[in-house]
């Protein structure tokens, strides 16, 4: 199950399947540091950029997800006249509703092979997708010093992570280890002369210019005065509070036209009624629940997200409408049809 520890326990980049993210942090890592360069180390700025990237990467993904639910709408009734043909609900012998069904199951599988259609496909790539770009995000949002400076953090703390925390006054108890780099992030101004006076101790880590280096990074993560490694809390208020809002406003807002544009594809959609319209909602409290959870930068950039979704929703709806996608399946289909009818055709000759 797809849980808070889940996610943490990804950043934390730890042992056995969970490392496999590792290669994965290393390449964003790379890649928000050229932006910093960019951008004259204008972090949120390089995140914005750096969103939109992402997003057009899914683009061609859930623009063909959007055609395979076009395809389902359209050989839908089809699919209705066969359940309805068997009926298997109604009968009450076991052995007779299995075989109704098995029938049944066999002539859904010979429509499917005539119109072409695996229904199978129906898209959880674009979701898979968004939680690897997740996965990432929050590796190098979690470990900025190791990732996005080229500070070789990780091989080194491992050994000197206690006296750290001891030097800077962090208590990382349970669940509380991968935000130490977050947290010498929000205090190195203030205690960057006293980890250069153990430099030495702390395996070469806190150089002078590797604490100039975290201390420009650490500015570049506030904005308008807002420290955004820190996490929001609902007890600690303040304005740092508006980004879990932002983020239930937002994937509200991108759930909302998903699920019109859907309904527009897949009419079958609105008998679901209610419950369509409760599960619609369970995203958008998920995410704002996770942004009270995680650093806020993680919310900030689930904002962006689901801002460049949004956008991108009404650029589908625009130049590839659902009807659209309908007809143009319907003229692929009665091709491709023909096609393999001809070919039949040729090798019974």
């Amino acid at each position: 199950m797809f849980t808070f520890d889940f996610i943490t326990l990804a950043a934390g980049g730890a042992s056995g399947w969970m490392a496999l993210f590792k290669p994965l942090y290393w390449l964003f890592g790379k890649c928000m540091a050229g932006l910093l360069l960019a951008f004259n180390n204008h972090y949120f700025l390089a995140l914005i950029v750096f969103t939109v990237l992402t997003r057009a990467v899914l683009f061609p993904i859930n623009l063909r997800q959007q055609r395979t639910m076009a395809k389902t709408s359209r050989i839908q009734p089809k699919i209705q006249k066969i359940q309805k043909k068997y009926n298997v609900n109604s009968i009450q012998d076991p052995k007779q509703r299995q075989k109704a069904n098995q029938r049944m199951q066999q002539e859904m599988q010979e429509l499917y092979a005539r119109e072409g259609h695996n229904p199978m496909n129906m898209g959880c790539g674009p979701m898979m997708f968004q939680m690897v770009f997740l996965m990432g995000i929050i590796g190098i949002i979690y470990y900025p010093i190791q990732y996005v400076l080229n500070i070789s953090f990780a091989t080194k703390a491992a050994d000197y992570s206690s006296k750290i925390a001891q030097l800077i006054g962090f208590e990382s108890g349970k669940g509380r280890g991968n935000y130490l780099q977050l947290e010498l992030l929000s205090c190195i101004s203030e205690k960057k002369d006293l980890l250069m006076a153990h430099n030495s101790e702390l395996g070469g880590i806190f150089s002078e210019a590797n604490v100039q280096k975290i201390e420009a990074f650490s500015k570049s993560l506030h904005i308008f005065g807002v420290d955004m490694t820190q996490t929001p809390k609902l007890s600690a208020g303040g304005i740092i509070i508006i980004v879990p809002i932002l983020c239930l406003v937002t994937s509200l807002l991108s759930s909302v036209m998903s699920t019109l544009i859907q309904k527009k594809t897949n009419p079958a959609m609105n008998q679901q009624g209610s419950q369509m319209w409760i599960m619609m909602l369970m995203m958008p409290l998920f995410s704002a629940w996770f942004s009270t959870q995680l650093p806020a930068a993680v919310g900030f950039y689930w904002i962006i997200s689901n801002l460049v979704a949004v956008a991108q929703q009404l650029v589908t709806n625009k130049f590839f409408p659902p009807r659209k996608n309908i007809a143009r399946e319907m003229i692929e289909n009665t091709i491709e049809r023909r096609a393999r009818e001809k070919s039949i055709k040729k090798i019974k000759e």
